[in-house]
């Protein structure tokens, strides 16, 4: 991926914030096409990177549908070994899964997500992942 289109994806997340802020859902929509045509121009060429999927599936309204998109940038996360990104889409998938009430399932994701984040750098992420795995497991993981 390109500084360009990150900085593209960038701008947009910052626009989709502000609609969401502002509850201006018409200018949520026109972001939210915006960002789902980056990924979709950029899929399956050298652009293509989890991190943009991973803003769209943030984005997404339907828990089932960013639960898909997640699961598309996991498979580039994978392919390309970053393990960044996998910690962080499994915690958000895990996240989407408990709002579906599947804790097992939300349980589940997030134990792999806090496996993956003690291969990186990002103690806030894995900070995160341990209070939610804490509070969805009543106080048990």
């Amino acid at each position: 991926m390109t500084i360009d289109i990150q900085d593209n994806v960038d701008a947009i997340v910052s626009e989709l914030v502000n609609a969401s802020d502002n509850d201006d859902s018409l200018a949520y929509w026109d972001q939210y096409k915006l960002l789902e045509k980056i990924c979709m121009d950029n899929q399956r060429s050298d652009n293509d990177h989890p991190y943009q999927w991973e803003a769209l599936g943030d984005f997404t309204v339907d828990d089932n549908a960013a639960l898909k998109i997640y699961r598309k940038a996991l498979k580039l996360a994978q392919k390309k070994s970053l393990n960044d990104y996998l910690a962080s889409l499994n915690f958000a998938m895990a996240e989407r899964h408990k709002e579906l009430d599947d804790l097992a399932m939300a349980r589940q994701l997030a134990k792999q997500a806090v496996e993956l984040s003690a291969t990186v750098d990002d103690e806030e992420l894995r900070q995160d992942i341990n209070e939610f795995l804490f509070a969805i497991s009543d106080g048990v993981s």
